[in-house]
């Protein structure tokens, strides 16, 4: 897992005992409280040098639809505003994702669903990305039986997987590798949206909802529909290597927050076949 980058607050400094500050320091202090109940608590966290909250966290506020997004793009136009969404994910510096993998129909276990209305989850996984970093890009992957596959990306294009034996240098890497190993990942199902997709609509604003690790957050967002075709990435144990499997005509369904930023993917082939994918942060 590569290490995020983070801050820590300065060491608070108290004047020596006895030690009362002068005219000048007083009315700085008054000044700045002032600046606190005229200007909220966010002048009071700039001051201390405090770091802002992730993105994942910071609140949207609500507003009448549609409205422009991020980078003048209209929701309504709903080619522009994907696209947006993806050029906002290979422009961050660092960003998480979850994801799950669901079987064809015919090949969940009879007991997995107990209701028939529950898709069976074969594997789930996270993708985290932070330039820099060493690894710069983490990918996971473990399936319901617990077996396990690692793919990294240590910078500057190298490659590397380790699953039933031990790490391996991908070199040179298949179009499997380029897929799943690299920060691509994490746009690579908006492109997919973009070049295949004919039906691509705007449903309307919704708030979607996001879980991970315990939390779970809401986001006002913009849903989009469609189908297209899309690439599913897994591991041949045999042959010990990446693969991708073609899905056609998947439903999709697909949530863009206000910001432009992308949050949520889910989408299912008739056969029951695909993944739910989660964009808990960016930087």
């Amino acid at each position: 897992m590569p290490s995020m980058p983070h801050s820590s607050d300065p060491d608070d400094q108290s004047p020596s005992p006895g030690e009362q500050p002068n005219w000048l320091v007083s009315t700085l202090l008054v000044l700045a409280c002032l600046a606190v109940v005229a200007s909220g608590w966010g002048v009071a966290r700039l001051a201390v040098g405090d770091s802002p909250h992730p993105f994942d966290t910071t609140d949207t506020p609500e507003s009448p639809f549609p409205r422009p997004g991020a980078a003048g793009a209209d929701p309504e136009d709903a080619g522009a505003y994907v696209e947006t969404a993806a050029e906002l994910v290979e422009g961050s510096s660092a960003f998480h994702i979850t994801f799950r993998v669901y079987d064809a129909d015919g090949d969940a276990p009879a007991d997995t669903s107990p209701t028939g209305t529950e898709p069976y989850t074969s594997g789930r996984g996270q993708a985290v990305y932070a330039s820099g970093a060493d690894p710069e890009f983490d990918h996971t992957f473990t399936t319901a039986e617990d077996r396990s596959v690692y793919r990294y990306d240590m910078g500057g294009g190298q490659l590397m997987m380790t699953a039933d034996r031990g790490l391996e240098l991908l070199d040179p890497p298949s179009t499997a590798d380029r897929y799943l190993c690299s920060r691509d990942f994490g746009s690579a199902k908006l492109r997919e949206v973009l070049d295949t997709s004919t039906d691509l609509a705007l449903a309307g604003p919704e708030e979607v909802p996001l879980e991970r690790a315990g939390l779970r957050d809401t986001h006002s967002a913009y849903r989009y529909t469609g189908t297209f075709t899309t690439m599913l990435g897994g591991y041949d144990s045999e042959s010990e290597s990446n693969t991708l499997t073609i899905v056609e005509d998947a439903g999709f369904e697909l949530w863009i927050d206000e910001r432009g930023y992308p949050r949520r993917l889910d989408y299912r082939a008739a056969n029951g076949v695909g993944e739910s994918y989660e964009y808990h942060s960016f930087s």
